[in-house]
């Protein structure tokens, strides 16, 4: 009597790092639920602050800072009864030290800013939706999700590489945001709006729901996951318009 052996399903093969990085671009639902079963975030968290890093340091190189002060005072109504003196003080400490802190914004702030992302994305979809996702999932899912940002952050080095010193603005230098295209004399709040939304940014927030709902489908469904992720930044957006109105 012969007997035929029964098939063992093979387990597939973890993908590698850069497989879940270009995999969150083009399958992001499958790449999510497997990052939820194997957190990683090490390599595209990395990556992110590396050429964050390399774009401040372009930037602070390339901007002539001067100008760029000399506008933004311009457009200030409030420093039209300081004594001209007083200005220009204030200008010649802004040129100073404005590429040393274009530089240390871009390292410093970029590993904490994904990380207070982690955070409160971590605590609402737990708090809202009791998926009682781990830290270290939680973050494998944002710091892939920030992948878009890997993205423009290449396509931004390209440009200030090409660009002449002078001729790069540090608050639209890749013009993927509204406010590039508002007139200089726009409203404070409208530039805010406008600079809030932001092509890669939104891309990146539909990753975060994307990865949220793929790590724990049972309890977050991708309309209230979306519904989560741009109801939080929506928030942040009219709280930062309304600051500027006044």
């Amino acid at each position: 009597m012969s007997t035929n052996p029964i098939a063992v399903p093979e387990s597939q093969p973890e993908t590698g790092a850069l497989g879940r990085m270009t995999g969150v671009i083009v399958s992001p639902a499958r790449t999510f639920a497997e990052i939820a079963r194997r957190p990683t975030w090490l390599v595209p968290f990395l990556t992110v602050c590396v050429l964050s890093g390399v774009v401040s340091g372009l930037i602070a190189q390339k901007t002539d800072w001067r100008s760029f002060f000399e506008r933004q005072m311009s457009k200030n109504a409030r420093l039209d009864q300081m004594p001209q003196d007083q200005k220009d003080r204030m200008l010649e400490s802004q040129v100073k030290y404005a590429p040393t802190v274009a530089i240390v914004f871009g390292v410093i702030f970029t590993p904490i800013f994904v990380l207070l992302v982690t955070l409160v994305y971590w605590g609402a979809f737990n708090l809202f939706t009791g998926a009682a996702l781990g830290f270290n999932t939680t973050f494998g899912v944002v710091s892939h999700a920030f992948v878009p940002l890997i993205v423009s952050s290449l396509l931004a080095i390209l440009i200030l590489l090409i660009k002449p010193r002078g001729d790069v603005d540090p608050e639209h230098f890749l013009a993927s945001n509204v406010a590039a295209f508002l007139p200089d004399n726009s409203p404070k709040w409208l530039e805010a709006l406008g600079q809030s939304l932001e092509l890669f940014w939104i891309w990146t927030l539909a990753l975060v729901a994307i990865g949220f709902s793929a790590a724990n489908p049972k309890k977050i469904k991708p309309a209230g996951a979306f519904l989560t992720t741009f109801g939080i930044w929506s928030v942040w957006v009219l709280g930062k318009v309304a600051w500027n109105m006044f």
